[in-house]
């Protein structure tokens, strides 16, 4: 299992984490999500097998979200 850590500056409320955590969790191959709105901040456990942090990184911004990483 490997771990992907970034910020998304424009996640400032529960209901973007929220939003965020619900998108990255439908991806295969992750196995746990940890958001924190509050300091703006992602950390997504994964399966290496079976998605890359590209991926995850690209799902998030397609939704609108920008990520920093």
């Amino acid at each position: 299992m490997k771990e992907y850590s970034f910020r998304v500056p424009s996640m400032h409320d529960e209901t973007s984490a929220k939003e965020i955590a619900s998108i990255i969790s439908g991806i295969r191959g992750i196995q746990d999500v940890d958001v924190d709105y509050q300091e703006g901040t992602v950390n997504v456990y994964y399966d290496e097998n079976q998605v890359i942090k590209d991926k995850i990184k690209y799902t998030v911004e397609k939704k609108g979200f920008k990520v920093d990483d």
